[in-house]
């Protein structure tokens, strides 16, 4: 039992930084992250013995943070509750922004907006990739996907990213376009 709790405070100390912050960039909320790394260490620390060490505790608790995400973002709680408030969050700006900063922010939301609207099996490869830094054979182990695939994946949204950021700003110059005239 010392030796499972000891293994776990390890684990805890090395990971829970980078666990929070991929529940974080699947949804958006600082506190429901927090939980989420809670129940991801209590899963761990309930399936320490059934470990089987096929892969590396990196990915393997990884692939637990990435499922309970997706339950919750499945849950009925978290469309009604944590969504609601995350959107009113970003209409909230500080008073005090300058041109430069808001217009920085205005671009991260739009990348932000683009990331999320596709489709999830291109969305987690995206997050995981870019924002978790993994290569493309841990997220393949990660997700059980083989790592070519993976790329395929890949490249599949870098373009479907690059057709939204065309449209949104083909949008975004259009109605500058009507005052000329």
């Amino acid at each position: 039992m010392e030796d499972r709790i000891k293994v776990l405070e390890d684990l805890i100390d090395e990971h829970e930084a980078a666990v929070t912050k991929l529940a974080f960039t699947y949804v958006k909320d600082w506190s429901t992250a927090q939980d989420i790394a809670q129940e991801v260490f209590i899963s761990v620390f309930n399936a320490l013995d059934t470990f089987q060490h096929q892969s590396a505790y990196k990915t393997w608790i990884y692939r637990i943070t990435v499922n309970k995400c997706k339950d919750m973002l499945g849950s009925a709680y978290f469309r009604r509750n944590i969504l609601t408030e995350s959107v009113a969050r970003i209409f909230k700006g500080s008073e005090g922004d300058t041109a430069d900063k808001v217009i920085r922010m205005e671009e991260m939301k739009g990348i932000s907006r683009d990331v999320f609207s596709l489709p999830e099996k291109y969305r987690e490869i995206i997050i995981l990739y870019y924002y978790e830094e993994l290569t493309t054979e841990e997220i393949g182990e990660l997700l059980d996907i083989g790592s070519s695939t993976i790329r395929t994946r890949l490249a599949r949204a870098r373009q479907k990213l690059q057709s939204l950021s065309k449209r949104r700003d083909q949008v975004e110059q259009r109605p500058a376009e009507r005052f000329k005239n």
